[in-house]
């Protein structure tokens, strides 16, 4: 598949070295700690490295040296962690549910009961993408080890936004992302939402890229690793339409070979759509007809309880006015359901000619919807910060730097271009 060539043309950005010191600065102070704290004897061992990685890139000028220092930070980081106790049950649920997957059994339906928790058990809550991605871990034995996968996955995705940019201000979120203390626990303490949150931000990503490229196959690949996304966990769907919406606004068409010499030609928003919600339909259609309404009530399961960051927690504490009592679950649910409509609708009427708005209108769908929610923990948070890290520069993504197209022509006239590295000039 081959789009025009019809991406926007800038400056190159100021490959500078100041993005990289503040990222390696910010993991230094963030991590510092007060005298006397526990930590793994690794962990203090990398927190003074810190500095003389600083001091090596500021003499030597190459921010790649922070960003692959900040990557290997943050997945190692995570790493010595993981043997700390389970603050969530998630994971272990994850991991029963696909043993009796591949044990021949229906994952949804029945409640798990785990350790180290136990109680009455909780459902299988989350679309069958969610076993998928869960796979290889659970092969190697360490279903919580895909959550360092996934830090890994959004830390190099920072450092290739910065690359592509030939700008190292994604090198200071890079060291936001891999030093935050939430979001270090929030990848070790059994739950999903660093994974829910690098795959949103891997498609979004994927999706600039391949309209910076205009390139009809990363289109569609981004449209997979959505499709992956939306058949995750089900609160990602806040930025579906809008970079639905995105693309709708793009003069871009691709064209679909259906059969020898026989392309056809369709816009872009289409086939990322179709795409996209043919591979969740193709996921969940198998246990959709093992079990109709096992399936159902799993991914629809509600905590019974309101918990929080939200609104009805809110006025809970204030005013002991239980919304569950007032209003009922039904109502709940039918707010939820109402403010999500909503947010669809809009993303036929905003702007979203920039993929900055898209990222912005989506994330505030997102908040929207979790402070209507009954329950929300502060764990989601991993789940929408690499995408809101990734706004500022969202825009230069799409573009291409006019020193990009000079080393094409170099490269056409047999001249060796120059280094594109995170480097300074």
């Amino acid at each position: 598949m081959n789009g025009p060539a019809g991406s926007h043309r800038t400056r190159a950005g100021t490959r500078g070295i100041e993005g990289s010191l503040i990222g390696l600065a910010i993991v230094f102070f963030t991590l510092a700690g007060s005298q006397g704290e526990p930590r793994p004897l690794e962990v203090f061992g990398l927190i003074l490295i810190t500095p003389l990685v600083l001091v090596g890139t500021g003499l030597t000028r190459r921010p790649w040296i922070a960003a692959l220092y900040l990557l290997l930070f943050g997945v190692l980081i995570r790493v010595y962690y993981l043997d700390r106790p389970l603050d969530s049950d998630v994971l272990p649920v994850t991991d029963a549910a696909i043993d009796r997957l591949l044990a021949g059994g229906n994952p949804y339906g029945p409640k798990y009961s785990v350790l180290p928790f136990l109680g009455p058990g909780n459902p299988y809550p989350y679309p069958p993408g969610n076993l998928l991605y869960y796979l290889p871990g659970f092969l190697y034995d360490s279903v919580r080890s895909t959550e360092v996968f996934s830090a890994g996955l959004v830390l190099a995705g920072l450092a290739w936004a910065a690359w592509l940019n030939r700008n190292d201000w994604p090198v200071a979120t890079m060291g936001v992302y891999a030093a935050a203390p939430p979001l270090i626990l929030l990848a070790t303490d059994g739950s999903n939402d660093t994974s829910a949150g690098a795959l949103l931000f891997a498609s979004a990503l994927l999706l600039f890229v391949s309209r910076r490229q205009s390139n009809g196959w990363l289109l569609f690949l981004s449209a997979l690793v959505m499709g992956e996304t939306l058949a995750f966990k089900q609160y990602t769907l806040p930025f579906w339409p809008f970079l639905v919406s995105y693309l709708a606004a793009q003069p871009w068409s691709v064209r679909v070979p259906i059969g020898p010499n026989r392309p056809l030609s369709t816009p872009a928003w289409l086939l990322y759509m179709v795409a996209s919600g043919a591979y969740v339909g193709a996921v969940g259609l198998p246990f959709f007809l093992a079990s109709p309404s096992a399936f159902i009530d799993s991914i629809t399961h509600l905590n019974r309880a309101i918990e929080g960051w939200n609104v009805w927690s809110f006025l809970l504490h204030w005013q002991a006015w239980d919304a569950r009592v007032e209003l009922g679950d039904r109502l709940l649910v039918a707010i939820s359901v109402g403010i999500m409509g909503v947010g669809v609708a809009s993303s036929l009427l905003v702007d979203v000619t920039r993929p900055s708005r898209a990222l912005l209108f989506g994330a505030g769908l997102w908040f929207l919807v979790m402070l209507f929610a009954r329950w929300t923990t502060y764990a989601y948070f991993a789940g929408v910060a690499p995408v809101v890290l990734l706004i500022p520069f969202a825009d230069r993504l799409v573009e291409i730097p006019e020193v990009q197209v000079a080393e094409k022509g170099r490269g056409a006239a047999g001249l060796s271009p120059p280094t594109t590295v995170l480097q300074q000039e």
